[in-house]
């Protein structure tokens, strides 16, 4: 039995650096959407800003679980391309918020119909039959990753 189990956890590290390798190589592959286009980081971070009640750049670097200058850095080339600002809040002057502007909306709906779209095709090419167990083992990853 743990000779099976050992030559099973090889399978399953070899398929996981499959998948990872593939999904950085898609990446690469397209990293910018348009003109405009964003990063991928960048649209998470600008999901952020439209989430957090208060997006501060502290909230937004905790939220997204990196630190506080790589936040800046990633607001300040967003600024550059208008697709974010930054501004002071009027309840205190010593707090800076972070709003996506119009234009960042639209680059970041055309961002997430893209993705919609890639998912779509991804998801076309599983076999109707599998659907559900892929499903099933995606949340189930999603939280053992979480976890550990």
């Amino acid at each position: 039995m743990e000779q099976d189990s050992a030559a099973t956890f090889a399978e399953f590290t070899a398929a996981w650096g499959d998948l990872v390798g593939a999904v950085v190589r898609a990446r690469g592959r397209e990293t910018h959407l348009g003109e405009d286009g964003l990063t991928m980081a960048q649209a998470m971070l600008m999901r952020a800003v439209a989430a957090l009640d208060r997006p501060t750049v502290g909230a937004i670097a905790h939220a997204l679980h990196i630190a506080s200058p790589s936040a800046t850095r990633m607001l300040q080339q967003l600024e550059r391309k208008g697709m974010v600002e930054r501004h002071r809040d009027p309840e205190d002057e010593r707090t800076i918020l972070v709003t996506v502007t119009p234009r960042g909306e639209q680059t970041l709906t055309r961002w997430r119909a893209h993705v919609t779209e890639r998912q779509r095709r991804l998801f076309d090419r599983i076999d109707p039959a599998q659907r559900p167990l892929l499903i099933a083992l995606l949340r189930e990853m999603g939280a053992a990753i979480e976890d550990s």
